[in-house]
């Protein structure tokens, strides 16, 4: 456990160096500073409903987008930095075990993943706070699944830089979840009864329970509740507005998540102890 904690320790100053990931945290709160403003600046947003759909909406943009450029930096380096300056070598042989080596990296990685989540979830409360006071609870169940899958994409991309380059682990793992969200779509679109074709729904549902189930909470909903209540969403003939919009994940999303995530711990302990170095 010393030298789990040791790593881990080694680890978190070593990232805690690296410019790039400061500059998309800074990059993202000052985005989130303007999605404060913004509903003070446009013109026709002077009820409290309008400015909070204004911040939710700019929040539902940025902070994904950020939140996965963290967890792609530090997947991407805190591997793979070790094993291309060859500092693995001598940390293995001081000697620390490849077990250890392995589970101070992710409880490194891990951490700092959860620490910058709660950072722009904290900011994600406070632009609710300045634009309305409402949707607190929609806005930290999003923030909590916002970090869960970034956390999953992080150790995705830990696993594949101990085989390939950390830009090609990197590039694999974004063509990897946009094939998943669309293989996602298409199983929605089984559910929903817009696929019919019994052969390609059997193809669709059984890719989804291999690629990893994206979670989600209530916003896209809230959003659109507010828009109705404003009058603002025209409904085409559907009874039901809601209808082709995710809801919050179930039990059994939640579930299927935790099970991919503790299949790639131990894929990534096992590509360590087999890596030769």
């Amino acid at each position: 456990m010393t030298q789990t904690l040791a790593v881990a320790r080694y680890t978190l100053l070593e990232i805690s160096r690296r410019r790039l990931l400061l500059v998309v945290i800074a990059v993202g709160l000052l985005l989130m500073a303007a999605i404060a403003i913004t509903p003070y600046v446009l013109p026709g947003n002077s009820a409290p409903t309008d400015k909070l759909i204004v911040s939710l909406s700019g929040l539902h943009e940025i902070v994904p987008t950020a939140l996965l450029l963290c967890a792609l930096a530090i997947g991407m380096t805190v591997i793979n930095h070790d094993l291309d300056s060859g500092a693995v070598v001598s940390i293995f042989a001081k000697p620390v075990s490849r077990e250890s080596y392995t589970g101070g990296k992710l409880i490194a990685a891990i951490s700092l993943v959860l620490l910058i989540a709660v950072i722009f979830g904290a900011g994600s409360m406070m632009v609710i706070a300045i634009d309305g006071g409402q949707a607190f609870g929609v806005v930290f169940w999003e923030s909590a699944a916002l970090a869960a899958n970034a956390l999953l994409l992080m150790l995705l991309v830990m696993a594949l830089t101990v085989y390939v380059n950390n830009v090609i682990a990197g590039a694999i793992v974004l063509a990897f979840n946009f094939a998943a969200g669309r293989v996602l779509d298409l199983h929605a679109m089984v559910v929903n009864g817009v696929i019919t074709d019994h052969t390609f729904a059997a193809i669709a549902n059984a890719v989804y329970w291999i690629v990893p189930h994206e979670l989600t909470s209530n916003l896209q909903r809230t959003l659109v509740h507010m828009r109705l209540d404003m009058r603002e969403l025209v409904v085409f003939g559907r009874a039901d507005p809601f209808k082709d919009i995710p809801g919050a994940s179930n039990t059994a999303d939640i579930a299927f998540w935790l099970a991919y995530v503790v299949a790639i711990c131990l894929l990534l302990f096992w590509s360590v102890r087999r890596k030769q170095v």
